[in-house]
């Protein structure tokens, strides 16, 4: 402007006023979005702490649903005290999903689902008790105990895997994600 202020516009490439924010007023949108968001339990974390949570590093460091998921799990265990504060583990290759802070366990998040595809279509992904176990094993090799998320599997099924893993003595390192009140 020709008395030297800024009058809170600027001239994009297409020639029309764009709004324009200075850093004081940036601060105060940034905290009225922030505030709109609804709380969920972050464990005292800042925003950018918590977004980490869900990074994938085996995915260029994304934020991929399955991240999200994950990070809900993982935050949901630690607010229930099954888990101390977790990080994600920051390993590409072979790392878990989470590391616990307070013991160094590695934690790696393993979901099933019995119909992927509904009950009556194609069961391709579906649970199979044996790829189940291979897999938790796979992490215990790899040096992680294991959240198994049995949240999408029918009650026979995650009674199966249940058994197979007491019956195999893996229970002191497998934390279970079920449904509220079960």
């Amino acid at each position: 402007m020709a008395d030297g202020k800024d009058s809170g516009l600027a001239h994009g490439t297409s020639g029309s006023p764009q709004l324009t924010l200075e850093n004081g007023e940036m601060a105060a949108k940034a905290k009225e979005n922030e505030d709109s968001i609804p709380k969920t339990y972050q464990g005292g974390r800042t925003y950018n702490e918590y977004v980490n949570l869900a990074r994938d590093p085996s995915h260029a460091n994304q934020v991929l649903p399955q991240g999200r998921k994950e990070r809900m799990i993982g935050l949901d265990l630690e607010k229930q005290g099954k888990i101390g504060k977790i990080i994600r583990d920051p390993q590409k290759d072979k790392g878990a999903e989470f590391i616990d802070t307070i013991t160094g366990i590695k934690w790696d998040v393993k979901s099933f689902v019995s119909h992927p595809k509904g009950a009556t279509s194609a069961r391709k992904g579906a649970f199979k008790l044996s790829r189940a176990i291979a897999k938790i094993e796979k992490e215990f090799a790899n040096g992680h105990n294991v959240i198994i998320d049995t949240r999408r599997l029918t009650k026979s099924d995650r009674e199966s895997l249940i058994k197979a893993i007491s019956e195999k003595g893996y229970s002191d390192k497998i934390i279970w994600y079920h449904h509220k009140g079960e």
